[in-house]
C-alpha cells in the first residue's frame, strides 16, 4: 500500500537552498503549536525572508510607528484596523481608515469580516495572507538551479512548494517506486526531476507522457524493437525503460493509460525485464520509476479502468503537489519571475496581483503563463504597469462569474472609484457579465458612485 512521506516545517534558520543543503532538508523535525498571523505576499523583496507578524489575541494595523502590525504604505491610515485572533482565522475590523479594509475582495462592513486561514487580506497596497502558522514563512524563497534539474531556468518556491521539494528530495534517498499527485500544470515533472537529482543515480532521466503514445506503438516506445520488427522499423531502437538504465524513467500522466497496455507494464515492472519487439529474450533493467497523474487513481481503479495491481505497485511513496490556488506565495513568485522573463522594467498593479490572487487557476502555472503573457502584451503600450484591466477574464477562486456577491460588487466600485469598467476588471469578468449581475441583483450603478 502506499507509504507518504511527510515534510518537515521550515525553521527560522533554514535560509539557505535545497541545492545547497541536500542533507539539512531530509532530516525530520518535531511538529510546532499553531502560531496564528500575517505573512506579506505584496510588495514583495526579492530573496529577503516573507515579513511575518505573529499575532497572539488582539493587534491593530496601521502606518504608525506604535501599531502592532506596522505597514510602510502611504495608502494605509495610522490607525487602519484591528484584529483578534479566532479559532479558523483572524477578525478584520476597519478602524474608519481612508481606503478601506478588505478579505477576499469584499470591503470589511462595520461588524467585521472573519480572514479565514488562508485568506488574502488587503490594506491599502499590502496584500497579506492570513495563516495559522506564520514560522513556516520566516525563511526566504526556496530556490533550484535549472541545469541542476535538466531545465532551461531556476525554479523558485515559497513554503508549501518547497516542503513538496523536501519531500521529494527525500524520497529519492529510498528505492521506492514514487507516485506524484497534482492537477494538470502544478510542477510534476520539477518534483519527478529532484527525485533523480538527489537519488545520487548516474543514469539519465527520461520522461515520456504515456497517453500520448498510440497503443500499436506502446512496446516499440517503451521496451524498444529490433531492426526489421515491424514496416518502417529501419534501425533497432532502445526504448525508454533502456534508456533511462541507471537512471530514472518517469512516467507522466500515468492515469491515462489503457486499459489493454496496463498488464504488459506491470509485468515490466514486476520482472525488471523488457523484452524488444522482434527479440528472443528478455533483458533486464534496473530503472528508477517516478509516475505521475492528474487523476483520481483510487476512483479509477473502482470504474475498473485502471488495475489495482499496478496502482500499488506504482505508489511505493505518494508525493501530493497542491494546486496553485492554494499557494499564494508560489503564485506571486511564479508571476513576477514570469514578467521580469520578458520584461524586466515592468510592474504589476496591487490590484492586478489581487486579482491573480482570488482567481482559481484550474490551469495553474500554464494559465498564469498565459495571463501574465496577455498582460504584458496589453500594457507594454502603455506603460510599465500591468494594470487589472490588461489581465484576461479569470474564474474566482469562490464565485461563478455569472453569480458575483452584491458585497463583492460594491467592493470593486469602491476600489474602482465608481467606474464601472474598471471595477469589472477588478472582478476579472467583462462588462457584460458586471452589468447583468447589476440586474440580477436590482442594484443602481449610480449609488454605487455616491
Amino acid at each position: 500500500m502506499a507509504a507518504s512521506v511527510a515534510a518537515p516545517p521550515f525553521s527560522e534558520s533554514e535560509a539557505a537552498t535545497t541545492e545547497e543543503c541536500p542533507d539539512r532538508i531530509l532530516a525530520a523535525t518535531s511538529p510546532r503549536p499553531s502560531r496564528p498571523g500575517l505573512v506579506t505576499l505584496y510588495p514583495m523583496h526579492g530573496g529577503e525572508p516573507f515579513p511575518v507578524w505573529r499575532i497572539a489575541g488582539a493587534a491593530d494595523v496601521g502606518r504608525s510607528s506604535k501599531s502592532s502590525v506596522r505597514l510602510d504604505d502611504t495608502r494605509v491610515s495610522r490607525r487602519h484596523a484591528l484584529m483578534e485572533v479566532r479559532p479558523t482565522g483572524i477578525l478584520v475590523r476597519d478602524a474608519h481608515s481612508r481606503h478601506g479594509s478588505f478579505v477576499q475582495g469584499v470591503n470589511v462592513p462595520s461588524e467585521g469580516a472573519l480572514a479565514k486561514f488562508g485568506s488574502i487580506v488587503r490594506f491599502g497596497d499590502t496584500l497579506l495572507l492570513a495563516t495559522a502558522d506564520v514560522d513556516l514563512y520566516r525563511v526566504p524563497p526556496r530556490r533550484l538551479a535549472g541545469e541542476r534539474l535538466g531545465l532551461p531556468s531556476d525554479m523558485i518556491a515559497g513554503p508549501r512548494l518547497a516542503q513538496v521539494w523536501d519531500q521529494a528530495a527525500r524520497a529519492a534517498k529510498l528505492k521506492d517506486p514514487v507516485l506524484i499527485l497534482g492537477e494538470s500544470g502544478t510542477g510534476k515533472e520539477c518534483v519527478a526531476r529532484i527525485v533523480h537529482a538527489f537519488s545520487g543515480l548516474a543514469g539519465p532521466f527520461v520522461g515520456i507522457n504515456v497517453a500520448a503514445v498510440p497503443d500499436s506503438l506502446f512496446e516499440a516506445e517503451l521496451f524498444g524493437h529490433e531492426r526489421g520488427a515491424f514496416t518502417g522499423a529501419t534501425t533497432a531502437r532502445r526504448g525508454a525503460f533502456r534508456e533511462a538504465a541507471g537512471g530514472v524513467l518517469f512516467l507522466d500522466e500515468i492515469g491515462d493509460l489503457r486499459p489493454e497496455v496496463q498488464g504488459k507494464l506491470l509485468r515490466t515492472l514486476d520482472l525488471g525485464r523488457v523484452r524488444p519487439l522482434g527479440a528472443s529474450r528478455d533483458v533486464q533493467v534496473e530503472t528508477r520509476i517516478v509516475s505521475s497523474t492528474s487523476r483520481d487513481l483510487r476512483e479509477a481503479c473502482e470504474a475498473g479502468t485502471f488495475r489495482g495491481d499496478l496502482w500499488y505497485r506504482l505508489s511505493g511513496i505518494v508525493i501530493q503537489v497542491p494546486p496553485l490556488r492554494e499557494r499564494p506565495h508560489d503564485l506571486v513568485l511564479l508571476a513576477l519571475a514570469m514578467m521580469r522573463e520578458q520584461a524586466p522594467e515592468m510592474q504589476f498593479s496591487t490590484d492586478a496581483l489581487e486579482r491573480l490572487l482570488l482567481s482559481s487557476w484550474n490551469g495553474n502555472a500554464r494559465q498564469l503563463r498565459y495571463a501574465v503573457s496577455h498582460g504584458l502584451d496589453k500594457a507594454l503600450a502603455a506603460g510599465n504597469q500591468i494594470s487589472v484591466e490588461h489581465l484576461p477574464e479569470l474564474d474566482d477562486v469562490q464565485d461563478d462569474p455569472g453569480q458575483i456577491s452584491e458585497e463583492r460588487i460594491r467592493a470593486s466600485m469602491l476600489k474602482a472609484g465608481g467606474v464601472a469598467a474598471r471595477a469589472a476588471a477588478i472582478l476579472g469578468v467583462s462588462r457584460t457579465t458586471f452589468y447583468s449581475s447589476l440586474n440580477r441583483l436590482n442594484i443602481d450603478v449610480t449609488s454605487l458612485r455616491r
